[in-house]
């Protein structure tokens, strides 16, 4: 999942920002589906829907690509029960939130598909999350506005993808934040290292 901050949260076997008691709003909707159709066209969104259908996942844009509204503050969410795309049509705020949102969530479907992860597992959910915040544009640095000078230029993006890794760990699973550190830093060389489908970390 992520959220207003773009701190990523995990996902488990059912994303649990879906609540069915809440209506939808038809304005809020529409707004939804227009930009979901927009960012479907950007670079980074197309490269891994294509990756996606390469793996044997093709993603259905109107079946797996939902916009509803989600309790709470997340942007989005991979449900991985469903194989669908949560989009938070009350939460995200513009067209390039949408398209961070699903660049996000498809690396966490494109996990799904290639590796079978057991979401309720802390270290696998730990690298998808630490390959989530690396590659989909959540540490960037012209988006981080703190501490960007205190680090080079790669000590602070690992530093900020062990950072929003943790705070999704502890979002959904019920650890303490050693729990959540000691199974970061178990897994972040490999799963850092692992920019699967892209060649390198995008720039």
């Amino acid at each position: 999942m992520t959220d207003p901050n773009e701190t990523p949260q995990a996902e488990k076997l059912n994303f649990p920002g879906r609540h069915q008691a809440l209506s939808s709003d038809s304005k809020d909707h529409h707004v939804c589906e227009k930009w979901k159709n927009y960012s479907i066209r950007s670079p980074y969104v197309k490269f891994m829907l294509e990756s996606m259908k390469k793996l044997g996942c093709e993603v259905n844009i109107e079946k797996q690509l939902i916009c509803e509204p989600c309790s709470g503050k997340v942007l989005g969410g991979f449900d991985s029960r469903s194989s669908q795309i949560v989009l938070c049509e009350n939460t995200i705020y513009s067209p390039g939130c949408m398209k961070d949102v699903l660049t996000h969530e498809l690396i966490h479907a494109y996990d799904h598909c290639r590796a079978h992860v057991d979401w309720q597992n802390i270290k696998h959910l730990a690298c998808s999350e630490i390959r989530a915040a690396s590659l989909s544009g959540d540490c960037f640095f012209w988006k981080e506005n703190l501490a960007r000078f205190n680090f080079g230029l790669k000590k602070h993006h690992q530093e900020c993808v062990k950072e929003r890794a943790i705070k999704s760990i502890l979002c959904v699973m019920d650890v303490d934040e050693n729990e959540a550190k000691n199974a970061v830093e178990s897994v972040f060389d490999s799963c850092f290292a692992d920019t699967e489908p892209f060649d390198r970390i995008p720039p």
